[in-house]
């Protein structure tokens, strides 16, 4: 599954030490409840692991930053377990792999000059949604579901091989990124880097204030000059006898995205604690030919508890539509439609470094003639 996450750069902590590290562990219940999914419950897991050089207490030079993340999944998880849905409904254990064991490692470096951040190498884009500040991501904690957890606009793997430089310019915060148009999960040697064309892709962020509660809006701009290879690209997808064209003939692609997260409280003794709307709208064209347009929005956050202070909840809904091509080539074998769901969780945290979510997840499915299908399950994250 091909996603594009947003693009949150977070502000990396001052460290008194050459190494950084930290883990989480995080582990899944879950269970279709409605649908043609299978009942029993599913149990399935992933390890992450990270480490952060500081290259100025390392004794090499300011500014720069080794950043490796090391993950391992496990087990069952209630992705592609017989419902007909287009999306995971369960984000974390779909990369690198879903029902499988896997291994994956990114490795990159950052580089600071003024207020100017560059960063290269293998870049985890997927895992850079968990800094969202209202809605959070990355699928470990805030909502699970893939559409909600990192809104995927098809153009752009979970992980690439290329650069991101960001800087803020008056009011604004800018985001240039160019990179391999290939997936790079599970890979670690660029062979043929850039060979099938360049991604690249623009975000400007407005960090504004309504009523005195702090909001983010961001555009963005994905561009591809791949080709679409067919089998090779979307293995999942093979076109029965008596299909149409499915997939684009030319090289090229566009996605417009904008999305907003608008605090409608905010703790007055921490800011970054609050809750509030948010929301995205996308089209697409060109290769790789899947989306037509997408659409997000939901409430989430942390609630106005005092003694809950680490608690969150969220409650979302998405709406992904197939391109017209796409749709077009599969009506005389399979009517398809647009996709869409709703999700709900809430996040308690047990005790410290032990969070606990309950979820709940309502679909309908992009086979036309599918069932409702429906989810519950918990997860289990632990940090060290």
């Amino acid at each position: 599954m091909l996603v594009s996450a947003s693009i949150v750069i977070a502000q990396e902590a001052p460290v008194s030490s050459p190494l950084d590290l930290r883990a989480d562990w995080t582990q899944f219940v879950g269970s279709s409840v409605a649908g043609t999914g299978k009942a029993e419950p599913r149990y399935g897991g992933r390890l992450d692991g990270y480490a952060r050089i500081d290259g100025a207490a390392a004794g090499l030079w300011d500014g720069l930053t080794i950043n490796l993340q090391a993950e391992y999944v496990y087990g069952d998880s209630t992705n592609r377990i017989g419902a007909q849905t287009l999306l995971p409904v369960n984000a974390a254990l779909s990369i690198p792999v879903s029902n499988d064991e896997a291994f994956d490692l990114s490795v990159n470096i950052v580089q600071k000059l003024g207020k100017l951040r560059l960063q290269a190498g293998k870049i985890n884009l997927f895992d850079a949604s968990v800094n969202l500040p209202v809605v959070s991501g990355g699928g470990k904690e805030g909502f699970q579901h893939m559409a909600l957890a990192a809104p995927p606009g098809l153009l752009a793997s979970p992980k690439v091989l290329g650069a991101i430089a960001s800087a803020p310019v008056g009011p604004f915060t800018f985001n240039l990124g160019i990179w391999t148009p290939e997936s790079w999960v599970r890979r670690y040697v660029p062979r043929k880097a850039f060979e099938n064309g360049v991604n690249a892709m623009f975000v400007a962020t407005l960090p504004a204030r309504i009523g005195g509660r702090q909001g983010y809006h961001s555009a963005t701009i994905y561009l591809t000059s791949r080709r679409v290879n067919g089998r090779e690209d979307y293995p999942d997808i093979q076109p029965p006898p008596g299909s149409g064209l499915l997939l684009p003939r030319d090289p090229g692609g566009l996605h417009l995205r904008y999305a907003v997260q608008q605090f409608l409280w905010q703790d007055p003794l921490d800011p970054k604690r609050g809750w509030g709307l948010f929301g995205h709208i996308g089209f697409s064209t060109g290769a790789p030919g899947i989306l037509d347009w997408s659409g997000t929005f939901g409430i989430a956050g942390s609630p106005p508890i005092r003694t809950r202070p680490k608690d969150r909840f969220g409650i979302g809904y998405f709406r992904f539509s197939l391109a017209h091509r796409l749709v077009e080539g599969m009506a005389p074998i399979l009517p398809l439609q647009d996709e869409q769901g709703a999700e709900i969780y809430y996040t308690a945290e047990i005790v410290r470094n032990f969070r606990l979510t309950a979820n709940a997840q309502l679909i309908d499915p992009i086979i036309a003639s599918a069932p409702t299908a429906a989810y519950m399950g918990l997860r289990l994250k632990t940090s060290f």
